[in-house]
């Protein structure tokens, strides 16, 4: 019985400064959100915002990929007027830094080995760029889909992340980076 109360009273502030330090990272500065979004021309294009905090940076320059998921859905009214998917396109990318070479990389993990989805850069600042204006390709049926709302939304997979940084990323709010969803109308004439 001793072992447990010993253990508890060790766990608890270990678990309590983990979640104040956490918490108290929360207001970095760090923005990620989407300035404007369309579809059209069977393409989706999007301007972002993104300012990474420090903690990204540094886990980016020390070798980290950090593999962002992209989801567009296709919404239409359904029964009793809620919104209901009728066609839904994933898309993944990863920022990655090659210390060897000395190059930032933008590629969808996905296509690995197709060369054409890769592209390489030389500064920082370029592959943060490239990543915050999206031009992706849709699928057909997503260009087909007659809809009267798009979403977009994009987050941080942290499930990609080393496994040593995991369980420190579940934690540490600086690891959490999701637009959240940005929902548009298309302009008439488009689809």
């Amino acid at each position: 019985m001793r072992y447990w109360k010993k253990f508890i009273s060790t766990l608890f502030p270990i678990a309590l400064a983990a979640m104040a330090g956490a918490c108290a990272r929360t207001g970095d500065g760090a923005r990620f959100a989407v300035r404007e979004a369309a579809v059209g021309g069977g393409a989706l294009t999007a301007q972002l915002d993104w300012q990474p905090n420090e903690t990204l940076l540094d886990g980016l320059d020390h070798g980290i990929p950090l593999v962002f998921e992209i989801t567009l859905s296709a919404q239409a009214a359904g029964p009793l007027g809620w919104k209901t998917n009728i066609a839904e396109q994933r898309w993944r990318r990863e920022l990655r830094y090659f210390p060897l070479t000395r190059q930032y990389q933008l590629r969808d993990p996905d296509l690995a080995q197709d060369n054409v989805q890769t592209r390489s850069y030389s500064v920082r600042q370029l592959v943060i760029a490239a990543i915050a204006d999206l031009r992706l390709p849709l699928d057909p049926t997503m260009s087909a889909a007659a809809a009267q709302c798009y979403v977009l939304r994009i987050d941080l997979e942290r499930d990609a992340l080393p496994g040593a940084l995991r369980l420190p990323a579940m934690i540490d709010a600086d690891w959490r980076l999701s637009t959240g969803n940005y929902a548009w109308q298309p302009k008439s004439g488009t689809g």
